[in-house]
């Protein structure tokens, strides 16, 4: 009977001895400073590309513009890639007054924008199209950042405007 426990004393602790090491090493490894920061740039790097479909998505209900001729142009429900592709449209057929553009639809998308990133994001938007370019948001860009670019259709459906959207932590 003494042989047969001292046998199952061994065994048992044959098999505990790896799970132990096992749960260890997980410990450790989760409790490391690298692999919490490959954890966190990976949600990071995540949350700049959910957070570029989320803008895009956004729905803005009533912006207004002039054109060149001083007509009023008022848009209703909108979604934000709407208004950057009508905005890039516009520049580059060039019958719009920039300064209209620039309060009527960059400001709304610029305040959609810092409503979904402020306080612990800071961004910088970068829409172009065929030479076009503008920028929303900040224009200086840190060396610690986060990025997603993507394409999004152009009112005329037969042309794709590029859109990089960039995200660094503040706080």
């Amino acid at each position: 009977m003494e042989v047969e426990r001292g046998q199952s004393a061994v065994i048992d602790a044959a098999l505990i001895a790896p799970i132990l090491i096992l749960i260890l090493l997980v410990g450790y490894m989760i409790g490391s400073s690298s692999t919490n920061v490959f954890f966190l740039e990976r949600n990071e790097n995540r949350y700049a590309q959910d957070l570029t479909y989320s803008l895009l998505k956004s729905t803005v209900r009533y912006v207004t513009y002039e054109d060149n001729s001083g007509n009023h142009i008022v848009l209703e429900d909108k979604t934000i890639e709407h208004l950057i592709s009508e905005d890039l449209y516009l520049r580059e057929k060039g019958n719009v007054d920039l300064g209209s553009l620039r309060v009527g639809l960059e400001e709304k998308i610029n305040a959609t924008l810092r409503n979904m990133t402020w306080p612990t994001y800071m961004y910088s938007l970068h829409a172009s199209y065929k030479g076009v370019k503008f920028v929303i948001g900040a224009g200086v860009l840190p060396d610690n950042r986060m990025s997603y670019t993507t394409y999004i259709d152009m009112p005329t459906n037969q042309d794709k405007a590029m859109l990089t959207l960039y995200v660094w932590r503040v706080r």
